[in-house]
């Protein structure tokens, strides 16, 4: 049995059904939303709620920002992509909002304004004390049930995400559902060889994956790429060459090689960095193997060997969790590296990837289709995977026990 609830759980039909949702996307400067992946991600809670009353609550960006807006194009999209009207109401939990709410019959579906627009949605709070919110007190009794589908913004404690658990009975939307299975299935290894490959820049939170993953003893690999691989190589006491050391040290990542080198202790065998790197010569490739880097170049991808070997494991595991990209992928001649670690991703048994500059690269290269589970959430699968306890998704297992018992 799972630990959360689910829209299983529930009668559904003709009930009032409010639903966390993240449509947040990328704006131009005319309002026209340029990716609406975000927006598609919902669209199985959103169908199997199709005989619900279903009010939509969501954010867009934050204060600030040029792309801090209101929530009419989102609604319009919505509509486009779920063929059924979806009526946008200027208002969160006012009035107007509760006047609209109670008017509806079944079918209907209503988003609510950016919940960003009031300033408590921002503040990080326990839910106890979100449920005291104006928002929930306005907002909740007119519900029987409470989804959250809103995995990318579950590692935050705020108001909408969690407020409305303590007060009506939750579950957690298809979307909520699939990420939190996908990755689980990630973190526990149970099938063989399982390999998790983590590059980007971000060293400090791929460590403090590889030390979760370790710890619970399910993973057999981790290949190490980009700047979490020059981390390791130093750690193992690589000449990275003094241009790479001095990227590290501008990093402040000097604590993050002392806990490279104890993992390295700790797990020997289990941690593969690469053995040979390309370098950046002018804007040419340079492939070279470590211990062989010139002191002024800049290591810009995997190298052409490692590649090889490194997909060969890939290909012949039986889960592969992918977070961070192998080199500089916005650049061409250093896109080899990643490109070909996410096509050889695609032959494993079962494939996830996480990460904003990863699912950016599977879009590109066309690859989505041919992922097991592509996470919607950035920080919220990173974390997941360290495991942190998401706000989010502890709300809806306290909610749970609180049904059940």
């Amino acid at each position: 049995m799972k630990d959360y609830l689910t829209l299983d759980d529930f009668p559904i039909d003709n009930q009032r059904i409010l639903v966390r949702v993240d449509v947040n996307s990328p704006m131009d400067p005319d309002g026209t939303i340029l990716d609406d992946k975000r927006f598609r991600s919902h669209l199985q809670t959103l169908r199997d709620l199709e005989d619900s009353r279903v009010v939509l609550m969501a954010h867009q960006s934050r204060a600030g920002k040029k792309d801090f807006t209101t929530m009419e194009a989102h609604a319009k999209r919505l509509t486009q992509l779920l063929r059924r009207e979806v009526t946008y109401v200027d208002d969160i939990f006012g009035t107007r909002a509760r006047e609209s709410i109670r008017a509806m019959k079944p079918g209907d579906v209503i988003l609510l304004e950016n919940t960003r627009f009031y300033s408590e949605e921002n503040i990080s709070r326990p839910a106890v004390d979100h449920a005291k919110s104006h928002m929930v007190r306005g907002l909740a009794p007119l519900f029987e049930v409470f989804v959250n589908d809103a995995f990318a913004v579950s590692h935050r404690s705020h108001l909408s995400v969690v407020g409305f658990t303590e007060v009506l009975p939750s579950a957690a939307g298809r979307l909520m559902e699939k990420e939190i299975e996908a990755l689980d299935m990630g973190v526990r290894g149970n099938e063989h060889p399982s390999i998790f490959v983590l590059g980007g820049t971000k060293a400090d939170d791929s460590i403090k994956v590889i030390a979760n993953v370790f710890n619970r003893g399910g993973v057999d690999q981790v290949l190490v790429t980009g700047v979490v691989a020059t981390v390791f190589q130093m750690a193992s006491g690589i000449d990275v060459g003094e241009r790479n050391r001095e990227f590290i040290a501008g990093l402040d990542y000097s604590v993050q090689v002392e806990v490279a080198r104890d993992l390295l202790d700790k797990n020997p065998g289990k941690i593969v960095v690469p053995g040979d790197v390309a370098l950046d010569q002018d804007g040419e490739r340079l492939d070279v193997p470590m211990g062989k880097i010139p002191p002024d170049l800049q290591i810009a991808d995997i190298g052409l060997e490692t590649i090889v070997e490194f997909s060969k494991r890939i290909r012949e595991a039986k889960i592969v969790v992918l977070n961070g990209t192998a080199g500089i992928f916005e650049k061409e001649k250093f896109a080899l590296g990643t490109s070909e670690i996410l096509k050889a991703s695609t032959e494993a048994a079962f494939s996830i990837a996480g990460g904003g500059h990863t699912t950016a690269a599977i879009e590109q290269l066309g690859l989505e289709p041919k992922f097991s589970h592509v996470s919607t959430g950035g920080g919220a699968s990173i974390s997941y995977l360290s495991g942190d306890l998401l706000p989010g998704i502890e709300a809806l297992k306290k909610a749970a026990h609180r049904y059940r018992t």
